[in-house]
């Protein structure tokens, strides 16, 4: 799909690298989800939700910037939720209401999922109860400093991680808004974070990378992925994810989704 390609404004210098390859699909095997459109301010939020009901906890996956095409539908996403699905976590997936402003609208969304996640549902699979009690969030590109900036305001977030944040166009996809998502990504002392990005990424320097982590309190952890450009972070993003789960909560992913 188009999301695949297009998570951030093209570069505007005569250095940029140009057109971006189409990543792998991938393969066949899907997760059980089903869709539900999950209400914030007046609007609802498109969403694929795969439930588990003997788990606590909840991953929210967040997606690239939709205004040129990013989606749910973006592999980064979804090899989120597989991964945790697959352990025994409840998944969500949704789609931004938009990208274009300063982010808050996307901050409101995450917190949205967040809330319904935590609140009583009349869904079938919910049956009046709470899905989950904690939830986790995991954001990739647009959609990482957005669900890392969410996380503070959330009192059931357990820590995120932020794949591939677009730091160097942070005044383009959040229109002067970045240093405050930046402060509320920051605001997380205590709760473990993982940020991810390749040697390669077009959006995102070695110095920028490391002068943000830089900022945040621990438990931290950085993973630097040679060779890797930002539309290939999905390739190695279960290894990514399960080894940092082990890592940061001292527990495997079967015994971190009870």
């Amino acid at each position: 799909p188009s999301s695949n390609r297009a998570a951030m404004p093209p570069k505007a210098d005569p250095t940029s690298p140009g057109p971006v390859p189409t990543p792998q699909v991938l393969p066949a095997r899907r997760l059980d989800e089903a869709f539900h459109q999950i209400p914030v301010a007046g609007s609802t939020l498109d969403a694929q939700v795969h439930f588990s009901l003997t788990s606590p906890i909840a991953v929210i996956a967040t997606h690239p910037w939709g205004p040129l095409g990013g989606s749910m539908a973006d592999p980064h996403p979804r090899t989120v939720c597989h991964v945790f699905g697959e352990a025994g976590c409840t998944t969500v997936r949704f789609n931004f209401r938009s990208g274009v402003g300063s982010g808050k609208s996307s901050v409101e969304d995450v917190k949205a999922v967040a809330s319904w996640l935590t609140s009583p549902r009349t869904a079938p699979e919910a049956g009046g109860r709470i899905i989950a009690s904690k939830v986790l969030i995991v954001g990739y590109s647009y959609g990482s400093l957005i669900g890392a900036a969410a996380a503070e305001e959330i009192p059931e977030a357990l820590g995120y991680a932020m794949i591939g944040p677009p730091l160097d166009y942070g005044w383009a996809l959040y229109m002067f808004n970045a240093a405050n998502l930046r402060a509320k990504a920051a605001n997380s002392a205590g709760k473990p974070k993982l940020l991810l990005v390749g040697t390669n990424d077009q959006f995102c320097s070695m110095k920028s990378f490391k002068g943000f982590a830089d900022t945040l309190p621990g438990p931290k952890e950085m993973q630097v992925l040679d060779g890797l450009d930002h539309f290939s972070l999905f390739k190695p993003l279960a290894k990514a994810l399960t080894e940092w789960v082990m890592r940061a909560f001292h527990v495997s992913m079967p015994e971190f989704a009870r």
